[in-house]
């Protein structure tokens, strides 16, 4: 993530991030960590090729949910923390979230180091394979909007950055833990065209 004009700043998602938790009967504590060939985010190839490493601690109880999301950080911002709280849940095939998130990068070139220097409100609905949700900078006008459909092990994203800038992703989930995207931006970033972007992400929940 990043200052929402990242040269341009998020699955999974943070990523991304895609919050939408159901209410949970007991308190859960769940940890997992991941390995991407890149850090991409909405459409951007921000860590230039480079493998990005990711781990998420969260706690989640009665809907309600907070953690932590750490990485190794994309190529001009460096390692990235992000904390996080929300609530969500289903009433049948329709589900709700809505969250509160923060981004700080410790080291590289950014000045954002501090927890609450750069946020997000994050609303979601969904219903059935249908999802739509809008990414919110607390200080700011910039959104980002994102509609998906789910259909068996395939992911499509339609995401649209408030300056104009979109993008196409698909993803295809070998199994549990391996995916793999395919995201298509439209558009440029300055005077450059975007160019797609080739992910491969392996999970691993503890």
């Amino acid at each position: 993530m990043n200052t929402f004009k990242k040269t341009l700043l998020a699955t999974a998602a943070a990523s991304t991030m895609a919050m939408g938790i159901a209410p949970a009967a007991v308190a859960d504590v769940a940890a997992s960590a991941s390995i991407s060939s890149t850090y991409l985010w909405r459409g951007y190839d921000l860590g230039s090729g480079t493998p990005a490493l990711a781990a998420d601690l969260v706690y989640s109880e009665g809907g309600f949910y907070g953690g932590l999301w750490l990485s190794s950080g994309d190529e001009a911002n460096g390692t990235e923390y992000d904390f996080f709280l929300g609530y969500g849940g289903s009433v049948g095939d329709f589900s709700y979230d809505i969250s509160y998130a923060t981004y700080v990068y410790p080291t590289g070139t950014s000045s954002i180091d501090k927890p609450g220097e750069l946020a997000e409100y994050i609303y979601s609905v969904g219903y059935g394979p249908v999802s739509l949700t809008v990414f919110d900078d607390v200080d700011t006008d910039y959104t980002y909007t994102a509609v998906g459909y789910d259909i068996a092990d395939f992911s499509l994203m339609y995401g649209a950055h408030k300056d104009g800038q979109e993008n196409f992703d698909v993803t295809y989930s070998y199994s549990d833990s391996m995916s793999f995207t395919y995201s298509v931006p439209f558009g440029v970033d300055g005077d450059v065209e975007a160019e797609p972007t080739f992910v491969a992400s392996y999970s691993l929940p503890f």
